[in-house]
């Protein structure tokens, strides 16, 4: 919404806003997978407990 209605430096915000909220989530799901991996790797766990 503030790309579509705002001009100038607002719309510069979200953008900004955009590339951190993308940016924020690819992360938190790469990390997690990579701990995860790593988890199971050390662990070697027999079974998985869902």
């Amino acid at each position: 919404m503030l790309f579509l209605v705002g001009a100038g430096p607002v719309r510069g915000f979200a953008i900004t806003l955009g590339i951190g909220i993308v940016t924020s989530v690819f992360t938190a799901v790469y990390v997690t997978r990579l701990i995860t991996e790593t988890w199971y790797r050390w662990r070697k766990p027999a079974t998985v407990v869902v």
